[in-house]
């Protein structure tokens, strides 16, 4: 019996180490591959003074790009056109919080601004969205975790969750950093753990 636990034990592990070694590869190699819609990133971190860098790492993090992505109370959606979005969207997100786009930007966004999901959609739209919104956070915080955390769940509602996004953000900047030249160098600030 106990060589069989030892077995299983050892098969489980290697699995794990399989599975996970993999999918840093398939990370890798996704920060290599050319990123959809550069020029309106470009554009609209220039004219917010986002680092293009951080916007590019959010978008990753948020979408990995995916232009019609959708989130429905936690769970992601990943439909084939912008129709099947909208559809997904009316269909299982009245009444629920649901982001859209390669921002992933948040309904309570679109009421706030006026914004219909069908425009959100749009990538250019969409982008600029979330580079408005990030310079808003920045503009907040400063260049930081926190800027970074806000992005995505306002701070005093989830502290740790933020900085956990934060850190995987960080860590889409740090893997991309020798794979392109056209990225902004900048990086959030560490703060002190205490803050």
């Amino acid at each position: 019996m106990r060589a069989i636990r030892i077995l299983f034990s050892s098969f489980f592990l290697l699995c794990v180490c399989f599975s996970n070694s993999a999918t840093a590869d398939d990370e890798r190699q996704a920060e290599q591959e050319p990123v959809p819609y550069l020029e309106s990133f470009r554009a609209h971190c220039a004219r917010y003074s986002v680092p293009e860098s951080l916007a590019l790492a959010i978008a990753r993090q948020e979408s990995r790009f995916h232009p019609w992505a959708v989130n429905i109370q936690g769970k992601s959606y990943f439909p084939a056109s912008r129709e099947e979005a909208l559809a997904l969207i009316n269909s299982k997100g009245k009444g629920r919080s649901y982001d859209v786009g390669l921002m992933q930007i948040n309904v309570w966004w679109l009421r706030r601004l006026g914004i219909s999901p069908e425009t959100a959609l749009e990538p250019k739209n969409n982008v600029l969205l979330g580079v408005w919104i990030l310079a808003q956070e920045i503009k907040r915080y400063g260049l930081n975790w926190k800027a970074v955390a806000s992005y995505h769940t306002p701070l005093a509602r989830n502290p740790e969750k933020g900085r956990l996004y934060a850190a995987n953000v960080v860590n889409h900047i740090k893997r991309s950093a020798g794979h392109s030249r056209s990225a902004g160098s900048a990086q959030p600030q560490k703060e002190n753990q205490h803050e």
